[in-house]
């Protein structure tokens, strides 16, 4: 019996969320918590089993490749609304999705997938997943594909679980791994980084909703064009200036940039009570910097501390007003087999 493990990291974006959509600079790292993909040989269908969400479905070959151009049908006609809609009525979807552009390029054969994840919400948990799966189902298919074709195939998934246009951003870092610089229209730029950033996720125990605020934000772009683009034209200055900070190993200044990129991007709305909560208690307990980081809309927070000894404080300050902050390190290795 075939069998194929995988592993892909999560991701922080530090800077760019929902700027990037719109070709402007995004940073992001690499975080420590993984997702796991199996594939494993079978006699007949092609089936997805998903821990995390307690699912489990079969396609044949004929239903894979009718997914694969009722979505494509749907994007060339830039259909997001009607995207999203089957995304949210069948979870397991965007996975299915991925598979199909590897059985519509490679050919079918059957087989079982199993995911478990402990990625949390709003650090790429979809984006991780759907890497992990690309990389698994071309092994098992015989094929070696580049980590250009995996971040790609990522991509198609976050299509639809992100709403229809995601940034290209989550799939880049999750597949390559590290620090990364990212335009749209320039594609990835590793950085060189050589040390850890003293940093600490805080959850707002509310779930993300990166497919809700990407076609939300891009509904008020279609409204006030003008309006929106100056907060994304001074988001990518902020962004620039926090590439040279990080560079610089200036937290001082990163944090500073982090509450000018919060209080910037609040103006779409985006923010929810418990987000703000974790902002003012940073504030408050001396943190250098803090902000959401993903989609928004609820998921995490990163707070940016003095030095370790701080982010420890940090921790035990959150939990104890009620909020799961934990460390993890960052810039760790992208997409591989096990």
């Amino acid at each position: 019996m075939k069998r194929i493990k995988t592993s892909a990291p999560g991701k922080v974006i530090l800077f760019g969320e929902h700027a990037v959509v719109y070709d402007k600079l995004g940073i992001a790292a690499s975080v420590d918590k993984r997702s796991l993909v199996k594939v494993i040989s079978a006699q007949e269908k092609i089936s997805i089993l998903s821990k995390n969400f307690n699912l489990e479905k079969s396609l044949s070959e004929d239903e894979l490749l009718q997914l694969f151009e009722l979505i494509q049908s749907l994007k060339k006609d830039k259909n997001f609304d009607e995207i999203k809609e089957l995304g949210k009525k069948d979870r397991l979807l965007p996975s299915f999705f991925v598979i199909s552009h590897l059985v519509k390029r490679y050919g079918f054969k059957p087989f079982r997938v199993e995911i478990d994840s402990e990625v949390p919400k709003n650090l790429g948990s979809s984006s991780s997943v759907f890497s992990s799966l690309a990389l698994a189902v071309s092994r098992f298919l015989g094929k070696e594909l580049s980590k250009e074709e995996i971040s790609r195939l990522a991509y198609e998934g976050d299509i639809i679980a992100h709403g229809g246009t995601p940034s290209g951003i989550d799939n880049s870092i999750v597949t390559f791994g590290g620090y990364i610089k990212y335009r749209r229209s320039e594609g990835v730029k590793p950085l060189s980084m050589d040390f850890q950033l003293p940093l600490i996720f805080v959850d707002s125990g509310e779930p993300a909703r990166t497919g809700e605020t990407v076609p939300y934000v891009r509904k008020q772009r279609e409204t006030n064009q003008r309006f929106v683009d100056k907060i994304f034209e001074r988001l990518d200055g902020i962004a620039s200036e926090a590439l040279s900070a990080l560079e610089e190993k200036d937290l001082r200044l990163m944090g500073k940039l982090m509450l000018e990129y919060y209080l910037e991007l609040g103006k779409l709305k985006i923010s929810t009570e418990k987000l703000d909560k974790i902002v003012n208690l940073a504030i408050e307990s001396k943190a250098l910097g803090v902000k959401p980081t993903g989609g928004w809309g609820g998921g995490c927070c990163i707070v940016l501390a003095k030095n370790q000894k701080q982010a420890n404080e940090l921790v035990k300050i959150f939990r104890k007003n009620g909020f799961n902050s934990f460390q993890t390190r960052i810039g760790v290795e992208g997409v591989k087999t096990l």
